[in-house]
């Protein structure tokens, strides 16, 4: 709750102790996040938003069918997801003026819109940053495979920037680059010690950075509990078959096990949603199937955190950088809308089976309860226990709020 939200319920007295708590609760939260980024640009209506009811041209040739929760409509190729609905949270009426995928991707990932001077930073490297200490070494926000241009650190430090693994989870022959520790490493870094030990002035900023980063690289190297931490073939047949044995499943499975091990923020990228041409096809369509392959990966990370206790402390955010057209362009497939998009959302923090907002019945535009991607990411922080009054600061000494001022809570899917 920000300091403008909280003094508008002073004249609310009997629930001052309540709030109180609530706040004290958050602030010391040891929550978590899993970001499924659709890069591309994922379809709402061809997902989460269906209109059975709307012209052939703009309803598709995809099936949408009524969800656990009444009056949602959802991808009859979700059919695990769409049983979940009622255990979840849904965002249908996301709203931004930004239709390019780079300023699309930017304002929602930083809840910023882009700055052309100001580059800034992103939901990992945001949350948990005061939880990041000396002697945690354990990577705070992890990118599988990569990290998108703007789910950096902007102009924070690149010590609050992403660990990416690179490559994909689910090969056989996957690891995480340089991770195994080299036969001479040791001694370089003793050798390195006794060098800096020759320098008498205090350290410098980059230099003590420097260090944080070697010190970190050491840990992760030698210690072999962290590095199976990464690998997923610790992991029964039956949990990665579940999971399902695609890039998308297998990344969900080494995110559950990053978080269970202590990172705070893993971000899965899975690219290619941008489908200007047969767009029913390239869903439904190869190995697996795009929507298949969500169905399955994000059901059997639901079910994987609850049955371990850890959904209560993990929020999981499913979000792309915009909608698409209601109305199929000549091939069949749909352009980049950003006027109307839908996220999906679930565990820690959050109302189970609540349904925010609605669009016209061709999917154009939210009627109700419009949201912008700066709503988003501020309701997101807000849940996962984040301290969004405070401010960062850029390197020439700039303070720039976490949260721009005229941005709203959407306080309906918040417990």
């Amino acid at each position: 709750m920000r300091r403008r939200e909280f003094l508008t319920t002073m004249g609310a007295l009997p629930f001052l102790p309540r709030l109180i708590s609530g706040s004290q609760f958050l602030n010391q939260s040891n929550r978590s996040l899993i970001l499924i980024w659709m890069d591309g640009g994922m379809s709402h209506i061809d997902t989460f938003d269906g209109k059975v009811e709307a012209p052939p041209d703009i309803r598709g040739d995809l099936v949408s069918k009524e969800s656990s929760l009444e009056g949602v409509f959802v991808s009859e190729h979700l059919p695990q997801l769409s049983a979940l609905m009622n255990r979840c949270a849904l965002i249908r009426s996301i709203t931004s003026p930004e239709g390019n995928h780079d300023r699309g991707s930017c304002y929602m990932l930083t809840g910023r819109r882009p700055n052309p001077v100001l580059r800034y930073p992103s939901f990992g490297s945001v949350f948990g940053r005061e939880a990041v200490r000396d002697d945690n070494l354990i990577p705070p926000y992890v990118a599988i495979p990569d990290a998108h241009e703007y789910a950096r650190q902007g102009f924070l430090p690149i010590t609050r920037g992403p660990f990416e693994v690179g490559g994909s989870p689910g090969l056989k022959d996957f690891k995480v680059k340089d991770l195994e520790p080299p036969p001479q490493l040791q001694k370089a870094m003793n050798l390195l010690k006794t060098v800096d030990q020759l320098d008498g002035y205090p350290r410098s900023e980059s230099e003590l950075g420097r260090d944080q980063f070697l010190n970190q690289a050491r840990f992760l190297s030698l210690n072999p509990k962290i590095r199976a931490m990464f690998d997923v073939n610790e992991e029964s047949e039956k949990t990665r078959s579940r999971y399902g044995r695609h890039f998308l499943g297998q990344s969900c499975l080494l995110a559950r096990r990053l978080i269970e091990g202590g990172v705070r923020t893993v971000f899965v990228r899975f690219t290619g949603w941008d489908h200007h041409q047969g767009i029913a096809s390239a869903l439904t369509f190869g190995y697996p199937p795009k929507l298949t392959a969500l169905d399955q990966s994000v059901s059997a990370l639901h079910e994987d955190l609850e049955r371990r206790g850890l959904l209560k402390n993990t929020l999981v955010m499913l979000a792309s950088e915009f909608g698409r057209t209601p109305r199929l362009n000549p091939g069949a497939g749909r352009d980049h809308w950003s006027r109307a998009s839908s996220s999906l959302l679930f565990g820690a923090g959050l109302k189970p089976g609540v349904v925010v907002g609605k669009t016209d019945a061709r999917g154009e535009a939210p009627i109700e309860r419009p949201v912008s991607p700066a709503d988003v990411f501020y309701t997101v922080l807000s849940a996962l226990g984040a301290d969004v009054e405070q401010k960062l600061y850029t390197p020439t000494g700039r303070p720039i709020p976490i949260v721009e001022e005229q941005t709203q809570l959407i306080k309906e899917i918040l417990a």
